[in-house]
């Protein structure tokens, strides 16, 4: 309609003219108007057609509308429904997770009952092991002491038993087996007291003494060297720890230095560590013996007298003392001959043979070496005398 009233108005305007005009011009206007009517009818047409296309266009949107608005509601009824469907399969799923949490909580606190209980269990049984372990120690250090070294190591066998990882008692067990003769044994129970435990000074002297012995039974090369030098790495680092440190004979591992050094050839070094043996344990005559052999060496026999009487004062008290100390009785008879009392030495290697365990089989060993470091400082004439006795301590050997 909008686009009808322009055209009509523009049509008057065109009608006013052709009335002014002249007769002679009236048919071509007349001709003209027809064309502008026909023109406006067209447009009319289109005008009409236009608003019909409108008022279609306009009941479709309304039907799309409200069919949105229903496919909407719809929508939305939909989403709430299953929004109330996912809320309750979360509350279910909530409940369920709640009640397995519950279940998996209760097995848990039973099973941390139950290894508490064993753990107690465990611990009660392992302190009354140790506790029992320990106890035996004093039954396997009477044994030893009484020269069952068999008997000991069966004592401390059990001990074990019962607490395996213990330092001390793998310590002991070691150290008789040491003094037994028996270096590999005594060895690995060593390196178990090291294992937890480093730094503890007993054990590292007693495996120094261990590797000085493996050492002195090797021929002269590379081996019996590098022997030589693990002995002296564990036995310095030992007593760099414990200074006054003493093996469970009483004597200090200072003496044991000593032999490395002396067998190695290093005089003063080895006197140096005989003297610190004899400021920890003055009351022992196994520094003394050792002090004047090397004396003897570098000054003569004579030059030693006093240094053997002082020795064999020690050795003598510490016999009456102990009336099994084999190792006493092994000095007495060294500074005995000596001094060439040769009754006072045969009395003491009687001692000797009586005492000596049947499984120190090193004992013998460390006595006839002293003697034959003893002969060969002593003039000619003395020397027969301790040359028999040291027959005599191999024929012994021998039997035994």
């Amino acid at each position: 309609m909008r686009r009808l009233f322009p055209i009509i108005s523009l049509l008057l305007p065109t009608a006013a003219v052709h009335a002014q005009a002249q007769p002679d011009d009236l048919a071509s206007m007349a001709t003209q108007v027809a064309r502008d009517l026909a023109d406006a009818e067209r447009a009319l047409d289109q005008a009409f057609n236009l608003l019909g296309l409108l008022e279609a266009f306009s009941l479709v949107v309304t039907i799309v509308g409200g069919a949105g608005v229903v496919f909407g509601v719809t929508r939305f009824i939909a989403a709430q429904n299953q929004l109330r469907e996912s809320r309750r399969r979360f509350e279910n799923e909530i409940l369920r997770t709640r009640r397995q949490l519950r279940e998996e909580t209760r097995q848990r606190e039973e099973t941390f009952a139950g290894l508490q209980g064993s753990l107690q269990a465990m611990l009660e049984k392992s302190t009354g092991d140790a506790t029992r372990a320990l106890s035996l120690l004093p039954l396997g250090e009477r044994q030893y002491r009484s020269g069952d070294f068999r008997g000991a190591r069966a004592i401390y066998g059990r001990a074990l038993q019962l607490d395996p990882g213990n330092p001390v008692i793998n310590y002991r067990m070691g150290y008789t087996c040491s003094q037994a003769g028996a270096l590999d044994e005594a060895e690995r129970y060593l390196r178990q007291a090291l294992a937890g435990e480093p730094d503890f000074a007993p054990a590292l002297a007693n495996l120094g003494y261990v590797y000085r012995r493996r050492a002195e039974q090797l021929p002269e090369g590379v081996e019996r060297a590098r022997a030589f030098n693990e002995a002296e790495s564990h036995l310095t680092q030992a007593l760099s720890l414990l200074p006054n440190l003493v093996d469970d004979d009483g004597e200090s591992w200072w003496g044991s230095l000593g032999g490395l050094y002396r067998r190695r050839g290093q005089m003063q070094e080895a006197v140096h560590a005989y003297r610190e043996a004899a400021r920890v344990t003055p009351s022992s005559s196994y520094a003394w013996v050792n002090l004047a052999l090397l004396g003897m060496q570098q000054d003569g026999a004579d030059a030693m007298r006093d240094t053997w009487r002082q020795a064999q004062q020690l050795a003598a008290a510490e016999t009456r003392a102990d009336v099994d100390n084999y190792w006493g009785y092994a000095d007495l008879v060294t500074t005995s001959l000596a001094l060439g009392d040769a009754e006072q030495a045969e009395e003491a290697l009687a001692s000797f043979f009586r005492t000596i365990p049947a499984e120190a089989g090193q004992v013998p060993q460390v006595l006839r070496d002293s003697l034959e470091q003893l002969a060969a400082s002593l003039p000619e004439e003395r020397r027969a005398a301790v040359q028999a006795v040291i027959g005599r301590i191999e024929a012994q050997a021998s039997d035994g």
